[in-house]
């Protein structure tokens, strides 16, 4: 797959309180990357025939929230995307032994026990967000060792790579999205991974349940209607940790999950969004 060289990045500018929402929207019609700012956020599509659509009906959907919200684009490359991301991601304490480092950083000045270094580049999850950090904080705090675990949308293998770092033993990577494969082989090397991430690129992953482990971090328009696949393939003692959902979602998810055979044993949150922690029934 040849990485794609020039992307559409908007810039969008909307009332604090619907901000989340935006985001939210933006990743469901194919964002493949956004990046926080203190009065905006911007948002990044591969440049192809549709963007231009997917941007009038974001560009719709904003101003339906708030009528003074706003939506400038313009065309990058992927080098001076990345360095403008770059600007905007630094070092992320997950937990007294657990950080999130950019390449350039060096691990040496950190005294974290397991450091996990990521390239930013178009693929989500540099261990800024708070979904990322939800799920982050609860491998650090469930993973015993030697589990099998399983990533579902592991965009730049942080959550996998992570597990990996915290005694995991393997990692089954879906993802389905090949414009993230540069990225995540990227960070593998950077951590000096070269065994137990098992990186599945499609839509028809070969699984090798039962997992101990299932991690997923996807937005509530993805996650609803994909969850449902994988239902049986955690052992019975196993553990669930679900993530990429708001606070306002939490009645929706809590109906939602249970009607699965799974349990919600914790619930944890940052700022608008919230984790789930399950077990099987």
């Amino acid at each position: 797959m040849v990485p794609v060289a020039h992307w559409i990045s908007a810039d969008i500018r909307i009332a604090a309180a619907f901000r989340e929402v935006a985001m939210d929207y933006a990743l469901a019609l194919g964002g493949l990357a956004i990046v926080e700012m203190a009065d905006s956020f911007q948002v990044s599509y591969p440049l192809s025939q549709q963007v231009e659509l997917k941007l009038d009906e974001l560009r719709t959907f904003i101003r339906d929230l708030d009528p003074q919200a706003s939506l400038s684009q313009n065309q990058v490359d992927r080098e001076n995307w990345n360095r403008n991301w770059a600007a905007y991601f630094t070092p992320t304490e997950i937990s007294s032994r657990l950080i999130v480092l950019p390449e350039w950083e060096d691990p040496a000045n950190f005294q974290q026990q397991f450091k996990v270094r990521i390239r930013p580049a178009m693929a989500f999850g540099t261990g800024t967000h708070e979904t990322t950090r939800l799920c982050l904080q609860l491998l650090d705090t469930e993973l015993q060792g030697a589990e099998h675990v399983l990533d579902i949308g592991t965009g730049s293998g942080i959550l996998g790579m992570a597990a990996l770092k915290l005694g995991a033993a393997d990692v089954d990577a879906l993802e389905n999205d090949p414009f993230t494969e540069e990225n995540i082989r990227d960070n593998l090397k950077l951590n000096s991974i070269t065994s137990g991430f098992n990186l599945q690129l499609g839509t028809t992953p070969e699984l090798t349940p039962p997992y101990d482990v299932l991690v997923v971090n996807m937005i509530r328009s993805r996650l609803f209607p994909l969850l449902p696949d994988f239902f049986n393939v955690v052992k019975p003692d196993g553990k669930i940790i679900i993530a990429g959902l708001l606070q306002t979602e939490a009645a929706e998810a809590s109906q939602f999950l249970a009607q699965s055979p799974w349990i919600i044993q914790q619930s944890h949150t940052i700022n608008e969004w919230i984790a789930y922690l399950c077990t099987v029934k």
